[in-house]
């Protein structure tokens, strides 16, 4: 019994790894689309590329990007960090 509820654990735990990412680097923007109509949003569209955001069956978010209508990084997003400016009067 243990042995079958291990064996099923493994087989999920393949399953849901191999679910986060389908997609090779290269498949076209067409298919990835085609495929994901209704679990993908738009995150940037510009003349240099184009992104969309995927949240897995795990919650996690997924960015793909795509150049020339190409899959090229498929990536959990860039954090960015928070950036402090002070202004400090120097003293002569």
């Amino acid at each position: 019994m243990r042995r079958s509820i291990f064996i099923l654990l493994v087989c999920i735990a393949a399953c849901g790894c191999s679910l986060k990412n389908n997609y090779p680097l290269g498949t076209s923007e067409a298919e990835f689309t085609r495929k994901n109509k209704m679990l993908i949003e738009l995150a940037e569209k510009s003349t240099e590329r184009t992104v969309y955001k995927k949240t897995t069956a795990t919650g996690d978010l997924l960015y793909y990007y795509f150049v020339d209508g190409k899959l090229v990084r498929i990536d959990e997003g860039i954090q960015q960090p928070t950036v402090v400016v002070e202004h400090v009067n120097g003293v002569k």
